[in-house]
């Protein structure tokens, strides 16, 4: 009902949210990856609700592609409230640009990293690294980047709520509103521990 999108409403929810977004150069490589998933999470994912910000290219190309699947989706070029798209979000797919990783830190969430390759002196793929390897977020490289790939690594975490609560714990303890520089220091700092 109309109640299942107050916030107070959220925990008898049970279906999971998933937001998906790219960033502005990255975001069609996540776009076309998520396209090639839709069939796979709609089978595997009856609990899912997505919210994927695209960009302008290929809004209605994901909306068509998660119609077809039958995939409850909002597919928006823009998202407006990220703060709180974030904030509702169980899962997140998105790049590791510094600014991405300071509000997924900030929110406390599972997040899967797909670095943005041509990000200078591939400061991304390091960073995302650096999260993972403390147990903060999940990489899944570009270069492995398929629809199946993606479909797996978000199934896998909507099914294991104890996984997801473990990662988005150790994304909470690094989140530094100040520096990206900072959570990746941190992060490191706890794998060398």
């Amino acid at each position: 009902g109309p109640g299942k999108e107050s916030g107070i409403d959220a925990g008898s929810d049970h279906r999971a949210r998933l937001l998906v977004f790219g960033g502005s150069q990255g975001a069609h490589a996540i776009n076309m990856a998520m396209v090639e998933a839709a069939a796979e999470l709609a089978a595997g994912g009856s609990h899912l609700r997505l919210t994927h910000q695209t960009g302008e290219r290929d809004v209605e190309m994901v909306r068509a592609a998660y119609r077809q699947a039958g995939l409850e989706a909002d597919v928006e070029p823009f998202l407006y409230d990220m703060g709180r798209q974030l904030g509702q979000a169980d899962v997140i797919v998105c790049r590791a640009g510094a600014t991405t990783l300071a509000e997924i830190t900030a929110a406390g969430k599972a997040a899967i990293l797909i670095p943005l390759p041509t990000a200078t002196d591939d400061h991304q793929r390091r960073n995302a690294e650096a999260l993972a390897s403390a147990g903060a977020a999940e990489l899944l490289l570009q270069t492995d980047l398929t629809g199946h790939a993606l479909a797996q690594r978000i199934l896998a975490l909507v099914r294991d709520v104890d996984r997801r609560a473990r990662i988005a714990a150790a994304a909470r303890a690094l989140a530094r509103p100040d520096a990206a520089k900072v959570i990746v220091d941190r992060a490191l700092a706890l794998v060398k521990s």
